[in-house]
C-alpha cells in the first residue's frame, strides 16, 4: 500500500511481549513539563473525588494521566502539524480525571467542578457533548459504544477526505462487551489507520479484578488477532504521550495501546 510503514522502526522495537518503560524521545523537554501537570492535576483529583464521595475514585486515577497525555499533549501537537485530531470518551465514568483536567488547563471554571451531576450542571456523571461542546464529542453511558462511535467517525473522514485521528479511551473491564471486538473487527476490516484504541489496564472492574471476572490475557495478542497494531505501556503521562505520537504514524491497520497500572 502506498504510504505504508513497517511499526519495527517506528516503535523502535516495541513489541506487544514488551511492557515499554520509556517512550520514543519525542520534545522530552514538552514531556517533562506533561508530566508535572499531569501529578498536578492528580493531586487535585484526588481532593475533588474526596468532596463527591469518591465516584468512580479507581477508574479516575488510573484514566488521569491518558487523559492529560491525549488532551495535553496529542490534540495540540496535532494542530501544530494541522492534523485535526478528537478523543472519543467510551469509559464515560472518568468524568472526574476529565473535568479536573479541563479545569487545571483552564477549559472550564474551576468553580464548575462544585456543580458536579446537578441536574442543571455542565459537568454530568457522565459527559455530555451538548453541555461540553468543543471538548467532549460524544455523549456517554452505555459502555462498550465508544469504538463504534470512532469508526463511523473514521470513514466519514475518508469519505470527505478529512485529515483526521481518533482516539479512544476505553477501559479493561468494558472489554467484556461484545460491541468492542464486533467495532475492532470492522476496523481492521476496513484499514481505518486514524483510530487509537487506549485501554486503561488497570486490572479492576466494577464487580472485581478483570482476571476473576473475565480473564483479558494474553490481551496484545488478542488485538492483533483482530488485526491491529498492539503496543503495551506503563501508566506515564510521558511514556503515553511519546507511543500514541509514534502509534500516530503507523499505517494500514488501526492501533490499540495498553495503558497498563499494574500486572
Amino acid at each position: 500500500m502506498s504510504g505504508e510503514r513497517d511499526a519495527a522502526p517506528i516503535l523502535n522495537g516495541f513489541a506487544h511481549s514488551l511492557l515499554v518503560t520509556e517512550g520514543p524521545l519525542l520534545g522530552s523537554k514538552d514531556l517533562h513539563l506533561l508530566v508535572e501537570r499531569a501529578e498536578s492535576a492528580r493531586r487535585k483529583l484526588v481532593n475533588f473525588l474526596s468532596s463527591i464521595g469518591g465516584w468512580h475514585a479507581g477508574s479516575s486515577l488510573s484514566s488521569i494521566n491518558i487523559v492529560a497525555a491525549l488532551y495535553g499533549h496529542w490534540i495540540p501537537s496535532g494542530s501544530v502539524k494541522g492534523i485535526e485530531r478528537l478523543v472519543v470518551i467510551s469509559k464515560g465514568h472518568i468524568t472526574p480525571a476529565l473535568y479536573v483536567w479541563f479545569a487545571a488547563e483552564g477549559l472550564i471554571n474551576e468553580k464548575e467542578l462544585e456543580t458536579f451531576a446537578e441536574p442543571w450542571s455542565m459537568l454530568q456523571s457522565h459527559p455530555e457533548a451538548r453541555r461540553l461542546k468543543g471538548l467532549v464529542i460524544n455523549s456517554s453511558g452505555s459502555l462498550g459504544q465508544g469504538l463504534s462511535i470512532a469508526n463511523g467517525i473514521a470513514l466519514a473522514s475518508r469519505i470527505d477526505g478529512t485529515h483526521r485521528e481518533i482516539a479512544v479511551l476505553l477501559g479493561d473491564g468494558e472489554l467484556d462487551e461484545g460491541q468492542v471486538w464486533e467495532a475492532a473487527s470492522t476496523a481492521a476490516a476496513h484499514r481505518l489507520d486514524n483510530i487509537i484504541a487506549v485501554i486503561d489496564r488497570n486490572m479492576v472492574q466494577h464487580t472485581g479484578p478483570t482476571e476473576m471476572v473475565k480473564p483479558k490475557e494474553p490481551l496484545a495478542a488478542k488485538w492483533e488477532a483482530f488485526g491491529w497494531y498492539a503496543v503495551e505501556v506503563p501508566n506515564n503521562a510521558a511514556a503515553i504521550a511519546a507511543t500514541i505520537e509514534a502509534l500516530s504514524e503507523l499505517k494500514d491497520k488501526p492501533k490499540a495501546m495498553i495503558v497498563r497500572s499494574r500486572g
